[in-house]
């Protein structure tokens, strides 16, 4: 392995790290809880919108990403059109702060009162071509679901 590669796995690494401490953070925040588990249906509908948006260039990322200094991304499906950066994402959650969409489930798109988050944490990748080292950044999948949506999601889970 070359030096930038592992350089880069380092850096990878550290990005994944900080990324996790975020998302206990956001989960404290909600009174939510952190662990290793399988998604459930719906969290593994949104790994799969978010693959697909890749594979066919509806998903890019912000300009503050770049695939030699991976650092933690995020990516939410009421603005899915980029996987961002936190002040990017930051600015994002902003303009919607006391619009519709803000209390809109991710998934039925019903408007409630009652709003579950749930946040998924995939690892950033690197890769070890001739010649060059590229990563993809750990990337934070966040959504809000309703409670009955919050139920087919993770059943026994949603409460008020």
């Amino acid at each position: 392995m070359t030096p930038s590669a592992t350089a880069l796995i380092d850096q990878a690494t550290a990005a994944t790290n900080h990324s996790l401490a975020s998302l206990h953070h956001t989960a404290q925040r909600f009174n939510g809880t952190t662990g290793a588990a399988t998604p459930g249906a719906i969290g593994k509908q949104m790994v799969t919108r978010l693959h697909n948006g890749l594979h066919s260039a509806r998903i890019g990322f912000c300009p503050h990403l770049t695939a030699t200094a991976p650092q933690p991304a995020l990516w939410t499906p009421w603005a899915s059109g980029l996987i961002r950066c936190a002040p990017c994402m930051t600015q994002a959650v902003r303009r919607t702060q006391g619009t519709a969409e803000d209390h809109k489930c991710d998934h039925c798109r019903r408007r409630t009162v009652t709003m579950h988050f749930v946040g998924l944490q995939l690892p950033a990748v690197v890769l070890s071509l001739p010649g060059r080292a590229l990563a993809l950044p750990p990337v934070q999948i966040d959504y809000s679901l309703c409670s009955t949506c919050k139920q087919l999601d993770q059943p026994g889970m949603a409460r008020g």
